[in-house]
Order: C-alpha cells, then structure tokens, then sequence
C-alpha cells in the first residue's frame, strides 16, 4: 500500500507540472492542524501525505476549495464549511449533522466532500454528489440520487490523476 502510495504521488507530481502548474504544489502540516481544530475533525493519513507533497487543489476538472486558506478566505475550505453547517442546519430545524462531513469543493453544480473517522488510519469515503444531495445526506446518511463514491482520499486521487492523464493523452493524439 506504501509503495504504491509512493507511485500515485510521483503520477500526480508528472500531472502537476503538465497540466496544473501549481507553483506551490503542498500543503502545510499546519494547514491541517488549522482545519482539524476549526472543524473538530480528524484528517485520514492518506490525505495528509498526499497533500504534504502535491495539492490536489490545482485539479482541473473540480474547483477545489482552498485547503490552505485561512478561516476568513472567500474560497477557503474552514469559512466554507462552518457556513454550510450553519445553513444547513438552520435550513433542516436542527436535524443536519455535517460534524463529521469536511466538504472538499461546493458549487451549483456539486459537492465533493470526505467522511472523516474517529481515527487517522481509517479509510475517509469521498463523495461526489448534486449539491442538494449533500443536504440530504447530512440530515439522514442517505442520497435521494445516484452518486459518484471513492473508498478513500487515495482512491479519489488516483481518480483525479487518471482523468488528466487520459487527458494528456487525448491531446497527444
């Protein structure tokens, strides 16, 4: 599983300098920190080692909220989150419990969020949904749609990196 960690990570650095051009390509250990407190949230490993080497921010086909940002930033992943745990919660009378959701990208589009544990070690589901499906998700653990879902943020990475390599390759032809 390391190895082959190893081996999707070296893929996304090759798809960063190809197609995502993110100068600043990582993430800092107090990013996370700064996140896992603000949200009372535990970050998967997986997800902390890929994005200590490469962001996934600069994915082309998703508008990533900022992960770095600080908790006042427009497009930042902490203001974004507490304001869809408010809304949502005031919209459902109390019923929505996004304690343990961590949305990833929100737009009119969708919602791509992770299924954080109680522990580092366990695998995080990532979900790709209709934004109102979010909603229902988050009052009852069920989607009213059918849904794109990843058994983990590596799992969702490697989806990423496929895309844009099956892209590059489209554009070689």
């Amino acid at each position: 599983m390391q190895n082959s960690l190893s081996k999707l990570i070296e893929r996304g650095v090759v798809i960063n300098e190809a197609v995502w051009h993110m100068t600043n390509p990582k993430l800092a250990i107090d990013s996370f920190r700064s996140v896992c407190e603000s949200l009372s949230l535990v970050l998967p490993n997986d997800f902390e080692r890929i994005s200590s080497v490469i962001s996934y921010e600069g994915s082309n086909s998703v508008q990533f909220l900022q992960f770095d940002a600080k908790e006042d930033d427009w497009n930042g992943v902490i203001k974004n989150n507490l304001e869809l745990r408010k809304e949502f919660a005031e919209y459902s009378e109390g019923k929505s419990d996004m304690s343990h959701i961590l949305v990833l990208a929100d737009d009119d589009g969708g919602s791509v969020f992770m299924i954080t544990q109680d522990s580092p070690e366990k695998p995080t589901p990532i979900i790709w949904c209709d934004y109102g499906d979010m909603y229902w998700y988050s009052i009852d653990g069920k989607f009213p749609h059918p849904h794109d879902e990843w058994p983990s943020f590596t799992d969702f990475f490697e989806y990423l990196v496929e895309q844009e390599e099956k892209n590059l390759e489209g554009d070689r032809e």
